[in-house]
């Protein structure tokens, strides 16, 4: 009796191992696409209130200093990237072409153009998609001499023309499968489109 008990007992042991090793799989993947959407949500969520941030910024006079230290009152494309990394405390974003044009005419899906992975890019430009048109930078954004290649040069707003943040987010996922699966491309964007507040 007790020999057949003892085999009963291991029987349920190795059938219990054996639809674990054939669940474990589902049950990982699962909870990593949980902790991937979580993460996704709270880029996007972060990236659109650094937007609408970065945008705040650059249609309002205030006092800021610049890297010297040296006071000025109109915003500037550094003031800008300042504003919205500091909301984006997460992200690491720069700013290839500052003032446009947005790559691929404002359209991340298939663009040869994306920044590196878990990285961003900011635009500030014009409300146009592709951020190819004028004005398109804060008042206090002086033209540069000459642009950075295949850049436009910074076209200063006035009054109360808008302008437009633009940001793109190489989104990693953390699951290898799903890694594999979408090409760690997954480009989460984020704009804010206000109306200059510039007195003349």
């Amino acid at each position: 009796m007790r020999g057949s008990l003892g085999r009963w007992f291991r029987s349920q042991r190795s059938q219990g191992m054996t639809e674990f090793a054939l669940i474990a799989p589902v049950i990982l993947l699962l909870t990593f696409g949980i902790i991937d959407f979580g993460r996704g949500l709270y880029f996007y969520i972060t990236l659109q209130q650094a937007a609408n941030e970065g945008a705040r910024v650059a249609v309002r006079a205030s006092y800021f200093t610049d890297a010297s230290g040296a006071p000025h009152n109109w915003p500037t494309n550094a003031d800008v990237q300042k504003a919205v990394q500091a909301h984006a405390v997460t992200e690491v974003l720069a700013n290839p072409c500052p003032n446009g044009p947005i790559p691929n005419n404002g359209v991340p899906q298939g663009s040869p153009q994306l920044p590196p992975s878990n990285t961003g890019w900011i635009f500030i430009t014009d409300p146009s998609v592709n951020g190819n048109g004028a004005p398109n930078a804060p008042r206090g954004q002086l033209p540069y001499n000459p642009p950075p290649a295949g850049c436009n040069d910074a076209v200063a707003a006035n009054g109360n023309e808008p302008l437009k943040v633009t940001l793109w987010f190489n989104f990693q996922p953390l699951t290898p499968i799903i890694q594999q699966v979408v090409g760690n491309k997954i480009v989460i964007t984020a704009y804010a489109i206000y109306r200059a507040e510039y007195s003349n």
